[in-house]
């Protein structure tokens, strides 16, 4: 081959190859649905868009078709709100004469399937009010599924009213689920086989009318909580969590870690039909205590003398009781951005780990300038800033 003939060769192989990288990059989709925008529907972008891309949601309140009932379509892409849930919400607008729901996962969707940052409400399905997973395991994360419902067909009560899973692995992380309200079981979460994981969440406030399971029904799952708070839920059985399960079928199995329970290990309930089985494994750091919410019936922010996330005006207030949630996570775990000062532990429940962590109070006023090497922000340099420089060490927060 003439050496020209093999530099033009090699030109154009190099143009092909760049032509098939850049067309196959990862894009970043908008949605607002009275703004300018790539669409103005989220089902739309999820349609147009492929495995790796973010599609960015726009404040605002969503309803309608293309809004509510949506569909990841099985894509590996992260669909996330502009500025988080309080500002981005998915009004599903469901009956039992005219049922929705907001999301579902059906399609063998994975981790990389991420749903981030909406509030999830008024939905109404007969089972799956607010979200519905079954052979798929996405990551849920800093989400709020509220006022579902799970209404009765026919002559069976429904179930699942925030969320209804099996056959799922997924990994919810600093979720609310709350006043959601089953005819039947699980007001809050049904999960039926899988291995989830619960990781600083608050499931509060949910109501299983007729069945088993306020918060968490769990059948046949294996299932991790930590880091989480049930409080104030109720059902016939088991109001803050219920286990069911038939011996040598489907053996349910919830391992419990630094998270705040009310009733504690001696009000789980496992089903005691016949072959009734479920185990309870109450790992280090699990509490019974009130969390003391800013607001139990709308915000979930831990009450703190040091000080606490005002949601509805946008500051920081400071009250007269610290809840005993702060600073009881699993003391392995990254406090993430939690701000100062913050004692060095994550806390428990939706917001820890996240920059509206109610901050720590140590029975005295915080530093009021920032001391070199204080990580903790508890006014003394010592082995636990090291520590906890250490846990963090190379950690990358993109």
């Amino acid at each position: 081959m003439k050496r020209g003939t093999y530099l033009k060769s090699c030109v154009i192989l190099v143009f092909l190859l760049s032509t098939t990288f850049s067309s196959s990059e990862a894009r970043t989709i908008y949605v607002d649905d009275d703004g300018p925008a790539d669409f103005n529907t989220i089902q739309a972008a999820i349609n147009d868009a492929n495995d790796g891309d973010t599609i960015i949601v726009a404040d605002g309140t969503y309803t309608g078709d293309g809004n509510r009932d949506i569909d990841f379509l099985g894509k590996a892409i992260t669909l996330r709100s502009e500025n988080g849930p309080q500002n981005c919400i998915i009004d599903c607008q469901g009956s039992s004469s005219n049922p929705h729901r907001g999301f579902t996962f059906h399609s063998g969707e994975g981790p990389n399937s991420v749903l981030a940052g909406f509030t999830i409400t008024n939905g109404a399905r007969f089972q799956g009010g607010g979200i519905h997973c079954e052979y798929s395991s996405p990551k849920i994360t800093n989400c709020v599924i509220s006022n579902n419902v799970a209404y009765t067909s026919g002559n069976i009560y429904g179930s699942g009213a925030g969320m209804i899973c099996s056959y799922s692995s997924a990994i919810i992380t600093n979720c609310i689920i709350s006043g959601n309200v089953a005819t039947g079981s699980s007001g809050g979460v049904s999960w039926y086989k899988g291995d989830p994981v619960f990781e600083n969440c608050t499931i509060s406030d949910n109501s299983a009318l007729n069945g088993d399971g306020g918060g968490i029904h769990c059948i046949g799952a294996i299932m991790t909580v930590r880091n989480s708070i049930l409080w104030g839920n109720t059902a016939v059985n088991g109001p803050q969590i219920s286990l069911g399960g038939v011996e040598g079928v489907f053996c349910p199995i919830i391992t419990i870690s630094y998270s705040d329970v009310q009733g504690g290990e001696g009000q789980i309930y496992i089903y005691s039909g016949p072959l009734g089985c479920g185990t309870v494994n109450w790992g280090a750091g699990n509490i019974d205590m009130d969390p003391l919410f800013a607001d139990s019936s709308n915000d979930y922010h831990l009450k703190s003398q040091a000080g606490r996330w005002h949601a509805n005006e946008g500051r920081w207030t400071k009250d007269e009781v610290t809840s005993s949630c702060i600073d009881a996570g699993n003391p392995s775990e990254p406090i993430g951005f939690e701000p100062f000062p913050n004692g060095g532990l994550i806390n428990m429940g939706a917001y820890g780990g996240t920059d509206e962590a109610s901050k720590s109070y140590f029975g005295r006023p915080p530093c009021e300038i920032i001391i070199a090497g204080d990580v903790n922000g508890d006014c003394i340099v010592n082995y636990l800033d090291f520590r906890l420089m250490a846990l963090n060490w190379l950690e990358d927060k993109n």
